[in-house]
């Protein structure tokens, strides 16, 4: 028996300790290197739900494309003359040798490197090199050898999003309550954003569900993050800075106002008020953003951060600078993150430049915070194989979370899950994880039912 088939004699309701009413939330650990586990989720997560492919300032021009991962599938997304988006499995109908020369470019006409077969914007395979010496002269038609569509191809606010599943749902309703935070970083700029040049991708020693918690896990941050803390704060005193070079240490201090939203289908939101409202980059752009929306969204603009997970592959951040981010499973207890810094279009130069300073100070894994959580998180991947102590607890914040939506949330008109009073609650997890335990449930039941 193979591991794909055992990963679907799984009882997964096994791995969730799931007594909230009895202020009870756990998870078994072994979720986090089981094999089986693992190609379930490929399967039924990955490979069957919408994922995060890119953004539209990654591909502008007719002929761009962009390649990435659905899952296991390699996939490319490629600008059609029309402006519209379609997405391709990136391997090649002969050989299957992926397509794209590099990450991202601009071709009208893919040309595979390894026999020359070519492809043009529509996945249409134009040429087979030498077709008419060798291969047969009758039923042989270049038509027959068009790249495999990914079937759904979807965008909601600039962000680009693919799915495998022809059947899944439409991509708005599986975002859900994200739209409303994938909103707040589109309505920074009128003209939209851009995602700026240059990226950072790295390969972790851990799963990617780490990744994914580390999103909205508040209770880390006085911990993991106080040496950042502390430079920032000797740095400023030392170098006098003013203005927009200003680090927001009062948030890692924990003295500000903070809470998380549970959103449903599996996404999840952390916000905290900013110290220094007047040192956010966005700040030259108030006046713009207090004219424009109502008062609760332009102070939630201005003077509050969130980090969101898209699930399951996406994250955009809006706390010490802006950011998105995506986490690749490459097995059980590996992954691959990309993370890229993005900015509203035309904000001032000197907006861009704190933007862009905050950025490399704190993310990357040569900044002063990332590596930090990379360690951490590596450190309890490691700790995840202790069998005699097989349990993680989820239970910080489960006496005192609200069902629905607390009163910040019904200011901005937001209807959460669930709301956490602070951000160390770990009530998101409660919805990641029972969605992440259907997901796997309905989708090993229907393939038992085959």
């Amino acid at each position: 028996m193979n591991v794909t088939e055992l990963a679907y004699q799984i009882d997964f309701e096994d791995f969730l300790d799931d007594r909230v009413e009895d202020g009870m939330f756990r998870i078994h650990r072994s979720i986090y290197h089981d094999a089986a586990v693992y190609e379930a989720e490929m399967d039924s997560i990955f490979e069957r739900q919408w994922n995060f492919i890119c953004h539209d300032s990654q591909m502008p021009q007719p002929g761009d494309y962009y390649a990435t991962h659905i899952g296991r599938q390699p996939v490319y997304a490629h600008r059609q003359i029309d402006g519209s988006v379609k997405a391709f499995i990136n391997a090649c109908s002969h050989r299957g040798a992926v397509l794209t020369p590099m990450k991202q470019g601009n071709a009208k006409v893919i040309s595979c490197r390894f026999h020359g077969w070519a492809y043009d914007c529509d996945g249409r395979c134009i040429r087979i090199k030498a077709q008419d010496t060798g291969f047969p002269t009758e039923g042989f038609e270049r038509s027959h050898f068009n790249l495999k569509e990914v079937p759904l191809v979807a965008k909601y606010r600039g962000f680009i999003f693919g799915c495998l599943d022809p059947m899944a749902a439409p991509l708005e309703q599986h975002l859900g309550g994200a739209r409303f935070f994938i909103d707040f970083f589109a309505d920074q700029s009128p003209n939209g954003l851009e995602v700026l040049p240059g990226s950072q991708t790295y390969v972790c020693d851990h799963n990617w569900k780490l990744q994914a918690e580390n999103v909205v896990d508040g209770y880390h941050v006085s911990t993991v993050h106080r040496n950042f803390m502390t430079t920032m704060l000797a740095r400023e005193e030392r170098d006098g800075t003013e203005g927009l070079l200003r680090t927001e240490t009062g948030r890692i201090q924990g003295n500000v106002a903070n809470g998380c939203y549970d959103l449903g289908n599996g996404h999840f939101a952390l916000w905290a008020d900013r110290a220094s409202p007047d040192a956010a980059p966005l700040y030259p752009a108030t006046k713009r953003i207090e004219r424009d929306l109502s008062p609760a969204r332009a102070h939630w603009m201005l003077r509050r951060g969130r980090n969101i997970l898209v699930f399951p592959n996406l994250v955009l951040n809006d706390l010490a600078s802006t950011h998105m981010r995506t986490h690749r499973p490459l097995g059980p207890e590996r992954c691959e993150v990309t993370i890229w810094c993005i900015a509203p279009k035309g904000e001032p130069a000197e907006a861009r430049a704190a933007r862009l300073r905050k950025f490399e100070d704190f993310f990357l894994v040569t900044g002063l915070a990332t590596s930090d959580d990379v360690v951490s998180l590596d450190t309890a991947q490691a700790g995840a194989h202790g069998s005699e102590a097989g349990w993680n607890e989820f239970t910080r914040g489960i006496t005192t979370f609200t069902k629905g939506a607390d009163k910040a949330a019904r200011e901005l008109g937001l209807e959460p899950t669930s709301s956490g009073e602070t951000w160390d609650s770990e009530n998101t997890y409660i919805g990641f994880y029972r969605h992440w335990r259907k997901l796997l449930g309905t989708s090993a039941g229907a393939i038992a039912a085959e």
